[in-house]
């Protein structure tokens, strides 16, 4: 018997007006389609297929369960030009082989080489922090995050090499993240943005004419984008030229490491997933720093007891990057900072086949989403959800998949989240020991869409309260 296709219920404004409310306050409106409509619903977003949207556990475990061939990210849509070769995109072997070849440079002993370089980007910012200072955390944090992916992931370990690569990452990193990508992927599609854009590098690697009168804004982002894979591009083919001894970020790793059949990847994919690991290791990690940030800020018992944990672990010794990842309380901060203000709002497939989610028959061609924003509210699962309550993740066995994914889940659950973990811990670890900092009283994070994440809005700002004792050795 055939069974017709049927989609849940959901709101009915044009979808024009749906991805404003969204993009507006994304926790806000998923909460309110949720008590609308229950804990499955339809969004339609401009220009895309329908999104069937659920937080159950049950529905959650069902969407990472999906195999290869069920899905197509290639057709998700995407409004940064991040590279058509990125491993966001691919689909099934293709998938499986980069993320094999890439996976030991991101995990492991690997990450203790990085601690120190992640240590030292810290201090580079909080060292120019001065009493009385207002900061604007957010910018502060996207410098930290920014200058460990240029000494970790790019190998710019030295200051010229670094400020010749910063200016146009910058340029191009602040025109695609901008609310106005958004904005233009609401009225356009996502997908046609980023083409949009994708056309603008071109231009500009193939030498086109650079015109007299202002660029418009996305050919500057595309002059920008197109000297940073220029760059990209001349170190990849130095270190397979030269060798890359002495090295171990990233980037010279890539740039030498074989497939099983002793293939090197090509150069311009190797461009491609940099430029991946920039975007989800620079601006998520330093939105996720910011929410942690307010949120430890905000609560005193809890910073008192961060502090405290400092002292039981390094005493009076200097602070050990290696050693991180024994500050297990500071860690439970950052998951629940991830839990009730998580950056991403979901993860999505685009189905290539039917799916049956409860009593519907979700045809192919539509996107389901596993709702970070919603799964980490659950009252069912979190009790209290609205409180930040560290603790929660204390105890062993805490946080099941289907329950708390920040980094996604299934096959394709973020190759970086080893990295960005570790790399979270020693920054906030650093900057709560050299400085007081306070939040004004009354200062509210308001949740935005920034580019393709949830973030702090960015009238939020800390001010400089006192430097603390020094216990640098």
């Amino acid at each position: 018997m055939h069974t017709r296709s049927t989609l849940p219920p959901g709101p009915e404004e044009p979808p024009f007006l749906q991805a404003m409310r969204f993009g507006r306050d994304p926790y806000a409106y998923l909460e309110d389609c949720v008590r609308r409509y229950g804990d499955v619903f339809t969004l339609r977003l401009p220009g895309d297929p329908p999104r069937v949207v659920s937080s159950d556990p049950a529905i959650v475990r069902q969407i990472f369960a999906l195999k290869p061939d069920d899905y197509a990210q290639g057709q998700q849509s995407f409004p940064m030009n991040i590279g058509e070769s990125s491993l966001l995109f691919l689909d099934g072997d293709r998938h499986h082989r980069d993320r094999q070849l890439m996976m030991p440079h991101l995990h492991g002993e690997r990450l203790r080489t990085y601690a120190t370089s992640m240590c030292t980007s810290t201090d580079r910012v909080v060292d120019c922090w001065e009493p009385g200072e207002q900061l604007a955390i957010h910018s502060e944090l996207q410098d930290i995050t920014l200058d460990v992916i240029l000494r970790c992931v790019f190998g710019a370990e030295d200051d010229r090499r670094a400020a010749r690569i910063r200016g146009p990452l910058l340029t191009w990193l602040n025109g695609a993240m901008t609310p106005a990508l958004f904005m233009a992927s609401a009225l356009l599609n996502a997908n046609r943005v980023r083409s949009l854009l994708d056309g603008a590098v071109r231009r500009r690697l193939a030498g086109g004419p650079v015109p007299r009168r202002p660029l418009l804004p996305w050919e500057k982002w595309g002059a920008a984008k197109a000297e940073v894979l220029e760059y990209l591009r001349e170190d990849v083919e130095r270190c397979r030229r030269e060798g890359a001894a002495g090295r171990s970020d990233v980037l010279a790793l890539l740039a030498e490491a074989r497939y099983e059949d002793g293939a090197l990847m090509d150069v311009a994919h190797v461009q491609d997933e940099l430029v991946t690991l920039l975007v989800g290791g620079h601006e998520t990690t330093a939105n996720t720093l910011t929410w942690a940030l307010y949120h430890v800020l905000s609560r005193p018992e809890v910073l008192a007891e961060i502090r405290a944990e400092r002292e039981r672990v390094f005493s009076d010794n200097p602070f050990d990057p290696a050693r991180a990842g024994e500050l297990v309380y500071l860690d439970a901060c950052i998951k629940e900072a991830m839990r009730i203000t998580p950056i991403a709002p979901a993860v999505g497939r685009h189905l290539k086949r039917p799916m049956r989610i409860r009593e519907y028959d979700i045809p192919s061609d539509t996107i389901v989403w596993a709702c970070i924003a919603l799964a980490h509210r659950r009252a069912d699962t979190w009790g209290d959800p609205a409180r930040f309550r560290p603790e929660r993740f204390l105890a062993p066995g805490s946080a099941p998949t289907n329950h708390f994914f920040p980094f996604g889940g299934g096959r394709r659950t973020c190759l970086g989240m080893a990295f960005a973990g570790v790399e979270m811990r020693i920054v906030l670890a650093r900057i709560l020991e050299r400085v007081e900092l306070r939040v004004p009283a009354g200062a509210n994070a308001q949740a935005e869409i920034r580019g393709i994440t949830i973030t702090p809005s960015r009238e939020l700002s800390v001010s400089v309260v006192r430097r603390l004792p020094s216990r640098s050795s």
